[in-house]
């Protein structure tokens, strides 16, 4: 009976330079510190910057909109929790801590986003030839 070979010597030699290449593009994402700011706007217009990643502790803040909206931020993020609107879309979105991160409430006019941006702001996102 003839034995069968999974892989080769040459198909391990692949899969370890395609780790090692994995591994090497990651890391450097892995060490990068961020730091986060959260933007609360209310009918397009800036009410309140924070910077998450300094923000420690616990505040609300409660919106001067149509219908209500109450925020809050804690321990480094931030989350919609209470809204006066039918939907509560904007409370489903639930804590906001990663770049990018947004709650809209449109009845109200209110976004909260979270913007990120590495320690070199000099250093680009991405890079095409």
């Amino acid at each position: 009976m003839k034995k069968i070979k999974l892989f080769s010597r040459y198909d391990l030699l692949v899969l370890i330079a395609i780790s090692a290449l994995a591994i090497i593009l990651l890391v450097p994402n892995l060490f990068a510190s961020k730091s986060l700011t959260a933007t609360i706007t209310v009918d397009g217009e800036v009410i309140e910057r924070v910077d998450l990643s300094s923000a420690t502790g616990f505040r609300e803040i409660k919106l001067e909109s149509d219908p209500a909206v109450k925020v809050r931020i804690e321990n480094g993020r931030i989350c919609v929790v209470e809204a006066e609107c039918e939907d509560k879309l904007c409370v489903n979105c639930g804590w906001l801590e990663s770049d990018g991160a947004m709650a809209v409430c449109l009845p109200a006019k209110v976004v909260v986003s979270v913007d990120g941006s590495k320690a070199s702001d000099e250093a680009p996102d991405v890079i095409t030839y």
